[in-house]
């Protein structure tokens, strides 16, 4: 009995990783996209990036914001307003306020052409590293005594594929 537990186990651990499906315990995911906030405010983009980036393909919305501003500023990678904002979009999932005005800000003053070009990244990376896709679910709350708005995100229990992150707009 135990000889054909492992099998099944193993068989499952095998058919996840040919999948490109990994899970990640949520506690390790909290930890590390608070790290990863924390280099960014830091000014090590570097570092940073490391621990965001994965997050961020995970559908994660804070990895998201600071992979958005790492972008749009050209923060340890190539600066990019398209991927950039491709970012910001799919980070409002959250319906924080004040990220949607700022994207709103940033949109408004954009010519046509640009905004065409927001458009079909935000749509192409909602379809990647959107709440949908990656089955993240967020809530709102407070951080005690700041006031200042925390966005939870819980990644579900399902496993999903996982996406690599445009670098530079050649790679779009």
């Amino acid at each position: 009995m135990k000889g054909i537990f492992l099998l099944l186990v193993s068989l499952l651990l095998i058919s996840c990783k040919s999948t490109d499906r990994i899970t990640k315990d949520i506690d390790v995911i909290d930890k590390q996209q608070r790290w990863g906030i924390v280099l960014y405010e830091r000014g090590d983009y570097k570092g940073a990036f490391h621990e965001l980036s994965e997050l961020a393909s995970w559908g994660y919305k804070d990895a998201q914001y600071a992979l958005a501003f790492m972008f749009l500023k050209g923060q340890y990678v190539e600066q990019s307003t398209l991927i950039g904002m491709g970012w910001l979009g799919v980070a409002i999932e959250s319906e924080r306020d004040d990220w949607q005005a700022l994207f709103n800000d940033l949109y408004s003053k954009a010519p046509s052409e640009d905004k065409e070009k927001f458009d079909n990244i935000i749509k192409n990376y909602k379809t990647k590293f959107g709440l949908k896709a990656q089955h993240v679910t967020c809530g709102k709350t407070t951080n005690g005594m700041s006031k200042k708005i925390i966005t939870k995100c819980t990644k579900s229990d399902r496993l999903s594929k996982i996406y690599e992150i445009d670098l530079t707009e050649a790679e779009l």
